[in-house]
């Protein structure tokens, strides 16, 4: 383990976010990209307009009206999007996450998720075959995509974006998702064949107390299924949240709508709620009316969604299922009797309640679901097709709105056009220290850059230092991209590295928060000029790959960069 290397230098404190203007913000036009005048007081809404399934061109602000709580807004931010490429920066003693547009104004992303975490292994063949289905024709589009895979161990990036569609198709017939498949397809809780059926029989090769202990294990494991069942399900719906958190960060420094088709088997992100209501006992064994579980679930779902509404990303959940039979799911082999009714009840509530998540998912965030339906390749295609072209609207929040959840409604004048867009915003209530932990925590395994707080950083030369490397980095945080408690001027940073060698095993980390209440001298500076950050890492000489994280706690927002170096 490597040595935690001492805070050896330079804060220069000329940190962020310009003061808020006074008066009514200018109307922005076309082209023009949005002017943010504080993250918690502008609500940006991307809302689709089609007519026969295609974009309306030309629609100009006044056409819209956008009413919160029942109530008229005044649209402040205006914007008709069309798609192009981020650009990623080169990989040399430099890093950074912050994301150079061709336009410099918002983009049109798609990225197209594989949850293998939820979905079955036949399911992924199928999804497999009609995602190469889908990219063949959309290599006609020129749109950017890109492709990761939802794992038990985490996200994988399989293609980052790319307009070659061809890419894709080759990232999904690679090893890697095959690999993924196969570990998400090995996490089987139980083994459903009893001793009598198995290769071995139950006489344990001849050993008739073997067999004996086989049978009660089998029994056992059969008895306890649905405990096995609800924890496996309350995992694996936890990992659902932790990724779509993580992507959410990711895309959140991105301007614009992003596109996210989440293709799964699906999950119960609200802690299994059917079980509970069927009378159907949890690991604990309380009583189905405890739902102590299922509130402590429900933070992290609200949570999930407002990083989703914050970063402007719509879900698009595709059922991989390509239609599902409840009463064919219920059957069982091993057992010649018709399935009870409460096993069928229970499927079918089970069925609803993924139907139900993958309703909420989209309505909550400006997205469209797509099950009971075999021709996936056409759902990824209207997918595609709606985030294509977009309007982005925005308006400011007076300081007299309450806290909680507000819903949203659209209305255009003219004629009949289908607008889609999320249904309301949760305006935050906590303290964002309360999600520090997570937010730090998935961002030092994340593969992916948070980038709601923009930074570069450069590795400087290795020097030596009796049998190991000392090597310094710089960080710097631009101008405006951190907020300071403008009561009393309060910094509040965190700042961490984590060095990793072969097999991800650590060698070393750095962790330090900058807590400092500024003059308002200090605090014009840090407004003015950012901030720059100096530190060193020991370390024996080797490739390491490097998870830099700069979390600002004042907003609760967080800026990560996974990068590499070489000592030597």
């Amino acid at each position: 383990m490597g040595k935690l290397c001492t805070f050896c230098a330079a804060i220069v404190l000329c940190w962020v976010v310009a003061a808020p203007s006074v008066g009514a913000p200018p109307m922005q036009g076309k082209g023009q990209p949005p002017n943010i005048k504080a993250q918690t007081e502008l609500v940006q809404l991307p809302v689709v307009a089609q007519r026969g399934g295609k974009h309306v061109e030309g629609l100009q602000a006044d056409a819209f009206t956008v009413f919160m709580d029942g109530k008229p807004q005044t649209i402040a931010v205006f914007e008709e999007v069309y798609p192009s490429l981020p650009v990623k920066p080169a990989q040399t003693m430099e890093f950074s996450n912050i994301a150079e547009s061709s336009r410099g104004t918002a983009e049109q992303l798609t990225i197209v998720a594989l949850d293998l975490n939820n979905t079955q292994p036949l399911d992924q063949a199928y999804l497999k075959q009609e995602i190469i289905k889908f990219l063949d024709s959309a290599a006609k589009t020129g749109e950017p995509f890109a492709l990761i895979a939802v794992t038990r161990t985490g996200i994988r990036v399989l293609h980052d974006f790319t307009t070659d569609p061809k890419l894709l198709a080759a990232a999904v017939k690679v090893q890697p998702l095959q690999n993924a498949a196969k570990e998400a397809a090995g996490g089987t809780v139980l083994d459903m064949t009893p001793c009598a059926l198995s290769a071995a029989g139950c006489g344990g090769g001849g050993n008739a107390d073997a067999g004996m202990q086989q049978l009660q294990a089998w029994t056992f494991m059969m008895t306890n299924k649905e405990g096995f069942e609800i924890y496996r399900d309350r995992a694996t719906g936890i990992s659902t949240l932790a990724s779509l958190q993580q992507l959410a960060q990711a895309l959140r420094g991105l301007p614009g709508r992003k596109t996210l088709v989440w293709a799964s088997s699906g999950t119960q992100l609200f802690g299994g709620m059917s079980r509970m209501f069927h009378g159907r006992k949890d690991l604990r064994g309380g009583a189905s009316t405890d739902l102590t579980r299922v509130s402590e679930t429900l933070d992290q779902n609200a949570y999930t969604f407002n990083l989703l509404n914050l970063a402007n990303v719509a879900v698009y959940p595709l059922d991989a299922r390509h239609g599902y039979n409840t009463s064919f799911a219920t059957y069982d082999v091993i057992y010649s009797d018709a399935p009870l009714t409460e096993a069928e009840d229970a499927a079918r509530g089970s069925n609803n309640e993924i139907i139900d998540s993958f309703k909420a998912m989209a309505a909550a965030t400006g997205g469209k679901p797509c099950f009971n339906r075999t021709d996936l390749a056409n759902c990824l295609q209207e997918a595609a097709d709606d985030s294509h072209q977009y309007y982005m609207l925005g308006f400011y929040l007076d300081n007299k709105t309450k806290p909680g959840w507000h819903p949203i409604n659209v209305r255009l004048d003219g004629p009949r056009t289908e607008l889609t867009y999320r249904d309301g915003f949760f305006l935050e209530t906590s303290n964002p220290e309360k999600s520090k932990l997570t937010d730090l925590q998935l961002a030092l395994v994340s593969p992916l850059n948070y980038t709601s707080v923009p930074f570069q950083g450069k590795f400087e030369t290795p020097v030596d230092k009796g049998d190991k490397k000392l090597i310094g980095f710089a960080l710097d945080v631009p101008a405006g991209a951190i907020i300071l408690n403008e009561n009393d001027n309060h910094l509040l940073l965190d700042i961490v590295a984590v060095v990793r060698g072969k097999g991800g095993k650590e060698i070393t980390r750095l962790a330090q928060r900058i807590d400092r209440v500024l003059t308002a001298e200090q605090a014009a500076v840090i407004r003015a000029q950012g901030i720059h950050y100096t530190n060193k890492l020991e370390l024996p000489s080797g490739d390491y790959g490097v998870w830099f994280v700069v979390r600002e706690s004042v907003s609760g927002r967080t800026g990560s960069v996974v990068t590499t170096v070489n000592v030597k």
